[in-house]
């Protein structure tokens, strides 16, 4: 750019544009022609709008000889459209409050006056909680089912019990499944009473020995009366199991003895 003219002579433009600098804020393209002047205000028009507005000539400074890529007239001041006029624009500038003398220095809390932070819950915490809890639910599950399939339902007057039935001896802890009735007789003695719990014509025989004396009933169990095995001794007054053989398939012939016919 070449050394600007100090006389700004708008009227020698004719219609060729020109540029203001700096740019007037407000307004979308710097490209203006000249339209008229007075004394003190010159009225330029925008190339690309349409738009007229009045320069006040003080603003207006000098102005450059060449016009490659375009004619640029300076600004004394950097102008902002406002209300359909150009106004000085004033930059907003924020004082910074002075820095507090020493003297006057705020008293700080002490950290006894301090409330302590409240101490969010941590994740690890309740994930444990949620892994304890969820084992102790599967142990009870797992128990459930170990004492249905080895002792059958349980009977609600057994969960209100407060003590087994009593007896004189547990001799009959002495006999497995394999014992038949002589094996019965001979470590426990003869009984007091026999009966068969089924008729002959049955496909499964009961056999009960009453030991009456000493609180139970012995009970043998077979597909022919010959060859009745152990399989458990009941209570003899309220017909509790009180011990139970387990079986070739897995569990325990509780069942059977809660489920043996009336006698």
């Amino acid at each position: 750019m070449s050394e600007p003219s100090s006389a700004p002579a708008f009227r020698l433009f004719g219609n060729r544009a020109f540029s203001f600098y700096p740019a007037i804020r407000n307004v979308k393209y710097n490209e203006w022609t000249y339209a008229r002047e007075t004394w003190s205000e010159v009225l330029v028009v925008n190339s690309k709008t349409g738009e007229e507005i009045w320069i006040p000539r003080h603003f207006v400074g000098r102005i450059s000889s060449a016009d490659e890529p375009v004619l640029i007239v300076g600004l004394t001041r950097e102008l902002e459209l406002k209300g359909g006029a150009v106004w000085p624009f004033e930059r907003q500038v924020i004082e910074m409050p002075p820095p507090p003398h020493p003297g006057t220095r705020a008293a700080e809390p002490s950290p006894a006056a301090i409330p302590p932070p409240a101490v969010a819950p941590s994740q690890d915490t309740q994930m444990g909680r949620l892994i304890l809890y969820v084992i102790s639910v599967g142990l009870v599950a797992c128990l459930l089912v170990v004492i249905f399939a080895f002792q059958g339902v349980p009977r609600p007057q057994d969960w209100f019990s407060k003590g087994g039935p009593a007896t004189k001896d547990q001799q009959y802890l002495s006999l497995n499944r394999e014992d038949a009735y002589h094996d019965v007789v001979r470590k426990l003695g003869p009984p007091q009473r026999e009966q068969w719990l089924s008729p002959e014509s049955a496909e499964m025989h009961f056999h009960a020995l009453w030991y009456s004396d000493r609180g139970y009933i012995v009970v043998l169990m077979g597909a022919e009366r010959k060859g009745v095995r152990y399989i458990g001794a009941v209570h003899a007054a309220s017909r509790t199991p009180l011990d139970a053989v387990p079986l070739p398939g897995g569990g325990r012939t509780t069942a059977m003895l809660r489920h043996l016919p009336k006698f």
